[in-house]
């Protein structure tokens, strides 16, 4: 079972901080910061989903991350020794997009940018979002990082 987290921005004071306790009562939210006693209707509250990049960090909804991408594998191989002789990708480039939970269908990214948008052509397009796993890396979070998102 994973871990139920959240952490919050606050774009008044430019904040992101992880979340101890939520006061629906109250209608705040006390951080790990224990400073700050935050008003929930002015901040944005992003859950953890359960999924650790490939360097430990957890990726929460919101986050910026970059993933390796390789579509229309082909493999030529030996017909004497069936060894691989060549191995390429029609597309073989670093994707980055933004992390949502869907609830129907898992975690994903969306508002997707490519390192190389020239190899989607003909067939490939640059997908509209795709599945994340621990394979990818956490660059940043749209609060603070939104430029790595251009085209």
């Amino acid at each position: 079972m994973r871990e139920i987290k959240f952490r919050t921005w606050n774009s008044s004071i430019s904040v992101l901080a992880n979340v101890i306790e939520i006061r629906f009562n109250q209608n705040s939210i006390l951080t790990d910061d224990s400073k700050f006693l935050w008003d929930l209707n002015k901040s944005v509250l992003e859950q953890y989903t359960g999924i650790d990049d490939r360097v430990g960090n957890e990726v929460h909804e919101n986050d910026i991350v970059e993933i390796d991408y390789r579509r229309g594998d082909h493999t030529v191989l030996d017909p004497q020794t069936l060894g691989m002789v060549e191995q390429w990708a029609d597309i073989d480039t670093i994707l980055r997009g933004v992390v949502h939970i869907w609830p129907s269908t898992g975690v994903i990214i969306n508002n997707i940018s490519s390192e190389n948008p020239e190899q989607f052509v003909g067939d490939y397009r640059v997908p509209q979002y795709l599945h994340i796993n621990r394979d990818c890396i956490v660059i940043g979070n749209i609060h603070e990082n939104a430029d790595l998102l251009k085209e």
